[in-house]
């Protein structure tokens, strides 16, 4: 079994490429923020985790949380950030390792943000990282999240930087915006690579 690790920070595109390369390798993807959502729901044990780091101010109406308010909190404050990203480290890697442990594919594609904080890097065979400009970052985080540019500069602030990655990483994946099917075209030179592996 082949693990391909995929970080980077906040609207640098790393899902996009995650989601090519796991159709262009015929790889199992996992996404760590789609199993943090999936095990957020109200009642869990990481969700009453959450709730008791916050209060009971950040859920919803509804009864979920509000994800909105969480980030609003923990890009302005580094020591809940922690304590958040902690928490998910428990609960979402070990889920990661257990999907890993049952999966029968022949490659997987881990897609997580904090995969070098959170040492999934460790049971990784490969590491890319995707990279970006931080204007396309800004532009990229408030079309998707519907919010303001002095926020999604905030988000970008509290998140490591290019150079962190380019240290980390076997493979940079440069994503500037521009014309998409040369963009496609980087990723498949590397799947070649990949493949030859």
């Amino acid at each position: 079994m082949k693990i391909i690790g995929i970080t980077g920070s906040s609207g640098s595109g790393k899902s996009t490429v995650a989601n090519i390369l796991s159709k262009q390798l015929k790889a199992e993807l996992i996404n760590a923020d789609d199993i943090a959502k999936q095990m957020q729901k109200a009642g869990s044990e990481y969700f009453n985790n959450i709730v008791n780091l916050f209060g009971t101010e950040i859920i919803k109406e509804n009864g979920s949380l509000n994800r909105k308010k969480i980030a609003e909190i923990i890009f302005q404050d580094k020591n809940q950030r922690d304590k958040l990203d902690n928490i998910t480290y428990k609960y979402v890697v070990k889920e990661i390792e257990n999907q890993i442990k049952i999966s029968k594919a022949q490659t997987i594609i881990i897609d997580a943000p904090l995969l070098i904080e959170s040492k999934l890097n460790k049971i990784c065979n490969i590491i890319i990282a995707v990279i970006s400009r931080q204007e396309e970052q800004i532009k990229r985080i408030c079309a998707r999240d519907n919010i303001e540019e002095n926020v999604a500069k905030l988000r970008i602030k509290a998140q490591k930087n290019n150079e962190f990655y380019q240290k980390n990483a076997d493979y940079i994946i440069e994503n500037n915006g521009g014309n998409y099917n040369e963009f496609v075209g980087k990723i498949r030179k590397l799947v070649s690579k990949l493949q030859q592996m």
